[in-house]
């Protein structure tokens, strides 16, 4: 037992947290996914995730953690495109990291139109970014 408090004190005091621009809320960190690796890498979650986000049309509570659960993948792939990318195209990567910061955050806390309202700045983001990908 004291080792499992010690651990969970080690991981609250050292655990980065990174806050969004607009919001100042820092999220929970319920999974670690792995940095993503290429630009092939990057780009295909970025498709993937795009589209898987693209199906969420009810955005009940149930549909509001699958989107929480994505923006963890997608976080990645767009990081990725910040610290690669040049230019025109880093600086909508940067864009793009703090929407889905903002999506990321209000679909954990279960906040059905400002998730719609972040969402639907993403996809025109989004459609900026995907064909200078290609």
């Amino acid at each position: 037992m004291k080792t499992l408090t010690l651990l969970v004190i080690t991981l609250a005091i050292f655990t980065p947290a990174y806050a969004s621009d607009t919001s100042k809320e820092a999220p929970v960190e319920h999974l670690v996914i792995p940095d993503v690796t290429s630009i092939d890498e990057a780009t295909l979650i970025f498709i993937e995730k795009t589209s898987e986000l693209k199906s969420k049309k009810k955005l009940d509570e149930n549909e509001l953690h699958q989107i929480h659960i994505i923006t963890y993948t997608l976080e990645k792939s767009i990081e990725y495109f910040a610290l690669n990318l040049a230019s025109e195209q880093q600086y909508l990567s940067k864009k793009i990291a703090n929407v889905v910061e903002d999506i990321h955050l209000n679909s954990e806390n279960n906040r059905k139109e400002e998730t719609q309202q972040q969402l639907q700045k993403y996809f025109l983001l989004a459609e900026q970014l995907a064909p200078e990908l290609q």
